[in-house]
């Protein structure tokens, strides 16, 4: 049976709030005429007297002169009479402002109420229907809130901190958490202004919202490329062109010098990893090459995978038959999780070919790329297809394959992937949020001196520069004398001196130390040893040395939380779980080969150290400045069994520490997946497997 919707009965209201209207009332329900009446009778009984007798006080004792003899005692007499008041205000609950009371700690609290604890009585039964009238309040609170221009210059102050601390700060769970300490701290000073109760009407209240009021979100149609407003959509194409003739046209066929077939993208990440490696898993599990069984064992394989920051975790999918995978999942699956864990699962023509598809992901995903790797890369692509002819039943080609061959013209056209593949769209409202935060950013300044230039209030600006400047603090020298180039080298040529205190890119500046702390002795001798072996000076000299005119290395050093370097975000494993801690870096060997070893990051900290004092090269107040990870090392193995998928083995222990613990983050040259790894004879491995590490300047 259909339920019976009851009619709302509607009154006039000529409230505070609803004189404002146009006619000088409103039509409301007679739920929503109750509440604006109480609340008339709420702000003149217990807000306007109060503020009023604090008004006269106030004034009456700044007219009058100071008896220095009675300032003890007036203050004291204060105190009592403060104390009181705030006794009274705890005792009497008719006081609560009804905007402040029980105040939900979500957003989502707020405009539609908790959901626990509901209990369903006659009166709410009304309530279920009322639903036009609960959108009628929250217009009517909408159109009570005062203009920014028109407030004062503290409630100024008030909203615009607030406003620029939450979009900085704090997430909007905690954002209306802050509001109700705000607005209690209003109601406890008998200030009759309040925030709005929730953010949006906040940003709405400061002028946010007129900065990112024409960012909308529109749909294409994926048949015709027509556009169209969200809500406005068809449901089907309704182009006649594609409909007649299957022509696909959008603006840009109407430039003359436009080259559909060249000036088109593929992209990356719906070629490779929401299409091949997609379809690759499905074509394995129908031929019954993976079953529930082998998806068991993959999962415990790989349980205890540590990954770089910005790869995503499977968690329990493999095991689960991947459900639900996304593309950046995929993209995981193919560079870390897929080497690992099929080698004993698919035959060995079936994973080599496999390997040639990962080969050419791990080429294509750089974000730095040569045009030896995009050769590379698109041979492995070759050879990928043309195994998949021979391998499996022809249905499995796709056009989508075809396409990889693609590839290489792409990148040689336009440039590394991460300039356009797809990622960033594939979050559902990304594209709209992203913008209205960007221009939020951007303009917070500009928005800041317009508002208090206005006001005349310029002293003000000095706390909210404070919000709108994030890097104020970077150093000068370091950030003009940065070099990319020569940043990017110093992780590749051992012949390049790289001691240290080289610049960093501006965006990892300023660090975010800690306070001075004492290095252990065995990690201080370390440091001794590598300050004598990077400036070629036995001489430099350690605490436990006789101070003599030789350069002195002291035991103080700043330990770093985090440094982010071109985006690569690297950390140390004590107290973490051990993202971002993980790194590969090149070192001479004796025999004069140069090898790559894979390190655990145990904390990342800075020292000072000036190594001739007279010296002019070092003159420079800022290049006795050095940043170092202090790293253990594993010790590598001749096991080569792994090397054809692009897997490192090694013992599941590292070398003794020494001058070459100290690393100058310089010289990290790729971020490691790590996997714990038992073999055959039971005996405790590790794998790791290089990734490319980000670089966005």
């Amino acid at each position: 049976m259909a339920p019976i919707h009851k009619p709302t009965v509607r009154k006039e209201c000529r409230c505070s709030i609803c004189k404002s209207k146009t006619l000088g009332f409103d039509r409301v329900s007679v739920k929503t005429f109750k509440r604006h009446q109480e609340k008339d009778n709420h702000d003149i009984t217990h807000v306007q007297t109060p503020h009023e007798d604090t008004c006269d006080t106030i004034s009456s004792a700044v007219s009058e002169p100071v008896n220095q003899e009675e300032d003890s005692f007036e203050f004291e007499q204060e105190d009592v009479e403060m104390n009181s008041e705030l006794r009274n205000l705890n005792d009497t609950n008719d006081i609560l402002d009804i905007r402040t009371r029980n105040q939900p700690f979500s957003e989502t609290d707020c405009m539609f109420g908790p959901e626990d604890n509901v209990q369903y009585t006659s009166d709410t039964y009304e309530e279920e229907y009322e639903d036009e009238s609960d959108v009628e309040m929250d217009n009517d609170e909408d159109s009570s809130l005062e203009s920014i221009s028109e407030l004062n210059l503290i409630h100024r102050f008030i909203v615009i901190s607030v406003a620029l601390f939450v979009s900085l700060y704090v997430v909007d769970e905690g954002a209306v958490i802050l509001i109700a300490i705000i607005n209690k701290i209003l109601q406890f000073l008998f200030d009759p202004f309040r925030l709005p109760v929730s953010v949006a009407g906040l940003k709405r209240l400061a002028g946010f919202e007129a900065l990112t009021s024409g960012v909308k979100k529109y749909v294409a149609c994926s048949e015709c490329h027509a556009i169209y407003d969200n809500e406005a959509a068809p449901l089907c194409c309704t182009s006649p062109n594609f409909v007649a003739h299957g022509v696909r046209w959008f603006e840009l066929h109407r430039l003359q010098y436009f080259d559909i077939v060249c000036c088109m993208i593929i992209d990356p990440m719906h070629n490779l990893f929401l299409g091949t490696a997609k379809r690759m898993l499905e074509r394995w599990v129908a031929d019954g090459l993976i079953d529930d069984k082998k998806l068991v064992a993959m999962q415990k394989a790989v349980e205890k995978v540590v990954l770089p920051p910005d790869y995503t975790s499977l968690g329990t999918k493999i095991a689960k038959g991947f459900p639900y995978m996304k593309a950046d999942e995929w993209k995981s699956w193919c560079l870390v999780y897929s080497p690992v864990v099929l080698r004993d699962v698919l035959p060995l023509p079936e994973f080599k070919n496999w390997i040639e598809f990962v080969n050419a992901c791990r080429y294509f995903t750089k974000p730095s790329v040569s045009e030896e790797d995009i050769e590379k890369g698109h041979k492995c692509l070759e050879e990928f297809c043309k195994g998949c002819e021979t391998l499996y039943d022809l249905d499995l080609l796709s056009p989508s394959m075809h396409l990889h061959l693609y590839l290489r013209q792409t990148m040689i056209d336009f440039g590394p992937v991460y300039g356009y593949w797809l990622f960033s769209f594939e979050i559902n409202g990304f594209e709209s949020t992203f913008m209205r935060q960007f221009i939020e950013e951007s303009w917070k300044g500009d928005f800041v001196r317009r508002l208090l230039k206005a006001m005349h209030a310029l002293a003000c600006f000095e706390i909210f520069d404070k919000f709108t400047n994030t890097n104020t603090n970077t150093n000068t020298y370091l950030s003009h004398s940065f070099s990319i180039s020569k940043y990017l080298e110093a992780s590749q040529n051992l012949s390049m001196t790289i001691r240290g205190n080289e610049p960093l890119p501006p965006s990892a500046l300023p660090l975010k130390t800690r306070p001075l702390s004492f290095m252990p002795k065995h990690e201080y001798d370390c440091l001794v040893g590598y300050y004598q072996a990077a400036y070629k000076n036995p001489q430099i000299s350690g605490c436990k040395d006789v101070i003599d005119d030789s350069p002195f290395v002291n035991d103080w050093i700043e330990m770093v939380k985090s440094v982010d370097l071109l985006g690569q975000s690297y950390k140390g494993c004590i107290g973490t779980n051990g993202h971002g801690s993980y790194i590969q870096a090149y070192f001479t060997e004796r025999t004069g080969s140069e090898h790559a070893y894979v390190g655990e990051i145990q904390y990342l900290f800075v020292h000072n150290f000036r190594p001739t004092v007279s010296s002019l090269t070092y003159r420079n107040l800022h290049s006795s400045q050095h940043v170092f990870a202090f790293v253990k090392w594993f010790k590598s193995t001749s096991d080569k069994t792994r090397e054809l998928e692009g897997v490192e083995l090694l013992q599941d222990e590292f070398y003794k520490q020494d001058f070459q613990s100290i690393l100058p983050v310089h010289r990290i040259l790729l971020t490691v997946a790590i996997v714990d790894y038992k073999t055959t004879k039971n005996v405790n491995k590790k794998l790791t497997i290089p990734l490319p590490k980000k670089i966005y300047y």
